[in-house]
């Protein structure tokens, strides 16, 4: 089935011709006053926010990042990662939670639009730019254990495609998803990464379950639960990818994307912030409140020029690995403004802005939370090992879009995930 087929049946496709960036952010601006209004009630709740999904599928936000010879916006691609990055840093200033589903959405969906065969993408693609929604399924760090976490999910060869026995966590997605797609490994002893490939399963397998586990500080109507394999039935079309491509094949990574979220609700808190000041007076009067005012506006100015200029290198085709490096510097600068605004928003405004009315509160517990994704710790102690002459690759290294290698498995903190 092509683009044109699907059109036919469907009536219409998300982006008919790539669109500008305007109109983009336009779209996501008409609905995030909607996505604000709903966050305490989800987080309240720990629901899914199913009603902005609705809302962002019928703006062809889950298809930014799908080819536009499918209907996409072809966002994240050679040439289009800046317009990616606006589009997310805008929906997490109006919702973070909202714009990191849409953004795992968008990135599994992409990562199966680069490592598909033509038939693979002719069989998926279609189907994603009619509103079928992915989750991206990488750690295996579960919630009710502690230690080191180890990658081990491998598929088993049988006549016509694998078994997968497996359990994952962090299924961002998975409470909406048609498709779960699932980084694992082939068969063999070679080190995990150059066996990894993704299994696109179906949701409604047998053998597949979804946990009821997402009990946490924040991130609450994210519903990233974990989900079991249990002798699934993964056929060879469903299989994506050469193994290894992932590190071999495809240059992108996640960084620039968490960026993106982080600035975003950086930056809402700081609007928050201004907003409340400007309407008290007392504060707004103070010399001491408007200088630490003054100082988060440039906070967020580096965090965004940083970004923008990564974006850009990525745009001209740069170094995948020199890219990546000025990704971490905009990462580290980005969870840092996320980390400091919101809580030292509390000094500025005082205990009133603990009451639960005020969003100052739930935007601290979200930042706390996925700023954990990978430690910004393990982050910048890569830049130190390139200050030192010890080299720095993209995709090969300790780091949030890959997992590193010890032997022949792998560990790590945070691992693969979109």
């Amino acid at each position: 089935m092509t683009v044109t087929d699907t059109a036919a049946t469907t009536g219409s496709v998300p982006w008919p011709e790539a669109p500008e960036t305007a109109e983009v952010l336009a779209r996501i601006d008409a609905l995030g006053p909607g996505w604000r209004e709903r966050a305490r009630a989800l987080d309240e709740g720990v629901e899914f926010p199913h009603e902005n999904f609705a809302e962002a599928r019928e703006a062809g936000l889950h298809a930014l990042c799908l080819p536009t010879e499918y209907g996409g916006a072809g966002y994240w691609l050679p040439g289009r990662y800046s317009p990616w990055y606006q589009a997310l840093e805008r929906m997490a200033r109006w919702e973070t939670n909202t714009a990191q589903l849409i953004q795992v959405h968008n990135h599994a969906a992409g990562i199966i639009a680069w490592h598909s065969t033509p038939e693979q993408r002719d069989r998926f693609l279609p189907e994603i730019a009619d509103g079928a929604f992915c989750a991206s399924l990488g750690s295996e760090a579960h919630l009710y254990e502690n230690g080191a976490e180890v990658l081990e999910s491998e598929l088993t060869r049988v006549d016509g495609g694998y078994r997968l026995t497996a359990r994952k966590g962090f299924a961002s997605v998975a409470a909406a998803a048609k498709y779960l797609m699932v980084w694992c490994a082939v068969e063999g002893d070679t080190p995990y990464v150059s066996r990894m490939v993704f299994a696109v399963v179906d949701v409604g397998s047998e053998g597949v379950e979804l946990l009821d586990d997402w009990q946490m500080l924040g991130m609450r109507s994210t519903i990233s639960c974990g989900v079991k394999f249990t002798d699934v039935f993964v056929p060879d079309s469903h299989v994506v990818g050469n193994p290894g491509g992932w590190v071999t094949e495809d240059p992108r990574t996640f960084s620039c994307g968490y960026a993106s979220n982080h600035l975003g609700s950086a930056q809402a808190a700081f609007d928050f912030l201004a907003e409340y000041i400007g309407g008290r007076p007392d504060l707004a009067d103070s010399e001491a409140v408007r200088v630490k005012l003054g100082q988060m506006d440039a906070q967020l100015f580096a965090a965004r020029s940083c970004l923008n200029a990564t974006a850009a290198r990525l745009d001209r085709g740069d170094d995948p690995d020199e890219c990546e490096a000025d990704a971490v510097r905009t990462m580290h600068l980005a969870k840092d403004a996320v980390l400091t605004i919101p809580y030292q928003g509390f000094d500025l405004v005082g205990a009133r802005a603990c009451h639960e009315r005020y969003p100052l509160g739930q935007m601290m517990r979200d930042a706390r939370t996925f700023t954990l994704h990978f430690r910004d710790d393990l982050y910048v102690e890569r830049l130190a090992q390139l200050a030192l002459g010890n080299g720095f690759s993209a995709k090969g290294g300790r780091g949030g879009s890959t997992p590193f290698e010890v032997g022949s498995g792998s560990t790590a903190q945070a691992t693969a995930g979109a």
